[in-house]
């Protein structure tokens, strides 16, 4: 059988983690989820409230072909949920680059020969939305929009991440 190499460049390897069929390398850390505040918490309010995003673009390469594509995709969190409170930012950039890295080598270490990329994309947001979900209540992983600010970009030729 031969084994397939991915990599999505901000994944952990875990050694001992999972029991996949593919290596998987990158990793993510929380200084790559460079968050904007979309919605403020009200003054008044007590409720879950605020919202904060991040634009990600990141590039998913099959290591034995070389061929690779572009995942791109929203991670937005609440600023404040009935179940957390408040969140602090430096507490939800670990969680989300803890629970992307996760997710994606969840899905990297199980993808078979000839799986195209773009559905393997698919697989990882669709897991990581419910993983983070877990996480922190009210949050979503979803499509880019205007209010995330300007894509952070993950291991791509040529894009330069302030």
């Amino acid at each position: 059988m031969r084994r397939e190499r991915l990599a999505l460049f901000f994944v952990v390897w875990a050694v001992g983690c999972a029991q996949g069929l593919n290596p998987v390398t990158g990793r993510i850390t929380p200084s790559h989820f460079r968050f904007q505040t979309v919605v403020e918490i009200s003054r008044n309010s007590h409720q879950p409230d605020g919202w904060r995003a991040v634009c990600i673009h990141a590039r998913i390469t099959e290591g034995n072909t070389g061929a690779t594509d572009l995942c791109r995709f929203e991670v937005g969190l609440p600023l404040r949920n009935e179940e957390q409170g408040n969140i602090p930012l430096d507490w939800a950039q670990r969680t989300a680059a803890r629970t992307a890295n996760r997710a994606a080598h969840r899905v990297l270490a199980e993808v078979r020969p000839g799986e195209m990329i773009a559905v393997v994309c698919l697989q990882f947001k669709d897991l990581y939305g419910r993983m983070l979900k877990k996480e922190i209540d009210g949050a979503r992983v979803s499509q880019c929009d205007a209010s995330s600010g300007a894509p952070v970009y993950f291991d791509i030729p040529g894009e330069l991440t302030p």
